[in-house]
């Protein structure tokens, strides 16, 4: 850990989990206050520059489709060079999800023991798409927009015990909140947990009913998370999960 104004630390590597356009938003935000002398005030000529991806002390990459060891070529040239003192420069890996085998494990070096004052900080949007190695080697946080925690919260709701809705208004749900991929992930995650705690209480309490109703849903739901949904297919999933889950 390196350290910062105010007595905060910067982990050398980072993975951040959310919507892509709101984790660079939040990377850019990161970086002013590191940068900017005015603690991220957004107006000044170091925050317009990282505000653009031009600054110096950062380099973002973002691959066509899936990455290339090509496109990693900059960072081991970069890293050969010893940084001055309280120097800092970040690497910004856009879309990281689409990190191959190949280039996660070239990095897994540079990632594990960056030279003093170099940084990685990887912008995903599902966590399983990130190979177990990189993962162990970064500080992983989670970002949610408000938009996204209103959309796994009504879809989640929908899934409890206490409530119920019909197929048509479920499908007015999806066709108004649009679940992606993550946040399809995401509600599975959260619903599992639920009735696994469901299924507990009603061990405590003795119930057989309750007991094997919660497992049939904690069974039905490990089988969903198991094939998730693939790009562009969330709505057709979640059809489908409706019409097994509620029979």
């Amino acid at each position: 850990m390196t350290k910062e104004k105010n007595n905060i630390t910067t982990p050398p590597a980072q993975l951040w989990i959310g919507n892509q356009s709101h984790l660079v938003d939040k990377t850019k935000e990161t970086i002013q206050r590191l940068f900017c002398t005015n603690n991220g005030c957004k107006k000044c000529i170091t925050c317009n520059q990282i505000e653009k991806q031009q600054h110096h002390g950062s380099i973002w990459i973002k691959p066509e489709k899936q990455y290339t060891l090509d496109q990693l070529d900059v960072i081991f040239k970069t890293i050969s060079f010893k940084l001055d003192k309280n120097k800092k420069l970040f690497f910004i890996l856009q879309n990281a999800d689409f990190l191959s085998s190949a280039c996660s494990n070239s990095l897994l070096k540079s990632v594990e023991e960056p030279p003093e004052g170099y940084h990685f900080i990887f912008l995903a949007e599902r966590i399983n798409q990130i190979l177990p190695t990189i993962q162990s080697r970064c500080t992983i946080k989670h970002f949610y927009s408000e938009k996204e925690k209103n959309i796994q919260n009504k879809i989640t709701n929908t899934f409890k015990s206490n409530t119920r809705c019909s197929a048509s208004q479920f499908l007015k749900l999806l066709h108004e909140e649009k679940p992606n991929e993550k946040d399809t992930v995401e509600i599975l995650d959260q619903l599992l947990s639920y009735w696994i705690e469901k299924s507990i209480d009603a061990i405590k309490k003795n119930n057989n009913n309750e007991y094997n109703y919660a497992k049939k849903r904690v069974e039905h739901i490990k089988i969903a998370i198991k094939k998730p949904p693939m790009p562009g297919s969330s709505k057709i999933f979640w059809r489908n999960f409706y019409l097994q889950f509620m029979t």
